[in-house]
Order: structure tokens, then sequence, then C-alpha cells
């Protein structure tokens, strides 16, 4: 149970760097581990509110996706304006 906990924890990581948000601490890797160890949360509480974030910034990030897509795009034009400068050199 242990494992899983980690792997959705990692999951959820994964998801707000992606769209740039940051996630909750209370379920940080280091607190999940503790608390499971400690046995003051049952494992299945805590997966279940990480599942929660997971759905929570999933729902976030579909109302960013129209200004990261804007952001990626102007990013790919600053990238390759440096290219076209150095290549000018």
């Amino acid at each position: 149970m242990k494992e899983l906990v980690m792997k959705r924890r990692s999951e959820l990581e994964d998801i707000c760097r992606m769209a740039h948000i940051i996630p909750d601490n209370s379920t940080a890797a280091e607190k999940s581990n503790a608390l499971i160890d400690s046995g003051l949360v049952d494992p299945s509480e805590l997966l279940a509110n990480i599942e929660a974030q997971i759905v929570k910034v999933k729902d976030e990030a579909m109302t960013r996706k129209d200004i990261m897509d804007r952001i990626d795009r102007w990013l790919a034009a600053c990238e390759e304006e440096n290219w076209l400068e150095e290549y000018n050199q």
C-alpha cells in the first residue's frame, strides 16, 4: 500500500510540474512515509486524499491549458530566435 501511495504522489507531482502548480505539501513523500509508518493515518485515506488532489490539479490544468499552450509556443519561438542569432554569428 505504501508503494501505491508513493507512486500516486509521484504522479501528482508530475502533473503539477507540467501545469506549473505547486503540489499540496500535506501529502509530501516524507510526510506520507512518516504518517504510514507511525500508524496515525490509514494508507487508504491518504491514497484517497492524493486521488482527490490529482483530480483537482487535472481540472486546474485544463483551465490553464490555453495559457500554457501560448507560453510553450512563446518559449519555442525564443529558442528558435536564439538559435538563429547564434547561427548568424
